[in-house]
């Protein structure tokens, strides 16, 4: 259903029968979609839990802020967590 006014434009969208699991997961990260380089990134850090995002730039040829933003995806969605310091830490993965 479509409404409208001057100042402001509104989509309502009914949920059905058919839509009462959507969403309804059980935490299982297999269905978290991982681009490929971000599948690449957390091998890099199996082989190597301290390597650093100047090293992951080069080793993968992005740039460092990819890696940034990559990595802050990975730890928003709790792949990935960080220990320790920023300069003396390690990564973890979550599984």
């Amino acid at each position: 259903m479509f409404k409208s006014t001057p100042t402001q434009f509104q989509t309502i969208i009914f949920a059905t029968a058919d839509t009462q699991n959507v969403g309804d997961h059980d935490g299982d990260m297999s269905e978290t979609k991982l681009t490929e380089r971000q599948r690449k990134i957390l091998n890099l850090i199996k082989e190597s839990p301290t390597i650093t995002g100047k090293q992951m730039s080069e080793t993968l040829s992005v740039s460092q802020r990819t890696i940034e933003r990559d990595l802050s995806a990975l730890q928003k969605i709790g792949v990935l967590k960080r220990k320790g310091m920023d300069n003396d830490g390690m990564w973890v993965i979550v599984d």
